[in-house]
């Protein structure tokens, strides 16, 4: 094993039902959410997609690995300071119907263009409520997101907006976790978790 790989399996945990590797560690560029985006992917990584995202919590939830657990900890437990992480769920409306775009490329002019643009899952919990992470987790539509039947808990959830081109957010703070899927990507103070495909 090179010194490099060493390095990357050493920062990065693996998650073998997506094949993907998670940093340890948030990255904080400063930048919007769409620089943040293209800053990863012009260093090899990518910003992770909803359901890849609740695909690693549950790694970590159900981890032996007490680094792993107290990740998972540090992510979804309200602390004495701001934790937050993008992801790669950008929403709009067109005709009418609320979409979802995320899995965005950098295409040959330096823009960020989705690889899937979807109407949301017509299941998709449209209101604002306090939900089971637990029930999240296990049971999200297709697209990641709570459903209209998720069960009462302790994580509030933000709907998707009606105007265009809001983006999704995991954050906790000192009193609460929450799931924000209005939120301004222009916010500047919000980190990412970097992935990697395949195994170093």
């Amino acid at each position: 094993m090179s010194k490099d790989t060493a390095q990357l399996k050493k920062d990065f945990i693996y998650v073998p039902t997506l094949n993907l590797y998670f940093s340890k560690k948030e990255i904080s560029f400063g930048t919007t959410w769409y620089e943040t985006n293209k800053l990863l992917q012009s260093q090899g990584s990518k910003m992770p997609t909803i359901p890849e995202y609740l695909e690693f919590l549950k790694h970590l939830k159900n981890s032996k690995n007490q680094e792993e657990i107290g990740i998972y900890r540090e992510i979804i437990e309200p602390g004495s300071f701001f934790r937050g992480e993008w992801l790669d769920a950008v929403f709009n409306v067109k005709n009418n119907k609320n979409y979802i775009n995320y899995n965005h490329i950098l295409d040959s002019n330096g823009n960020l263009i989705p690889k899937n643009s979807e109407i949301l899952d017509e299941e998709t919990l449209m209101k604002d409520k306090k939900i089971s992470l637990e029930n999240w987790l296990e049971n999200p539509t297709k697209q990641g997101l709570p459903t209209k039947n998720v069960e009462l808990g302790n994580l509030y959830y933000w709907y998707p907006r009606g105007y265009n081109n809001s983006v999704a957010r995991l954050v906790a703070n000192s009193a609460f976790t929450y799931l924000s899927c209005g939120a301004n990507p222009s916010n500047l103070n919000l980190k990412v978790r970097a992935i990697k495909k395949g195994r170093f």
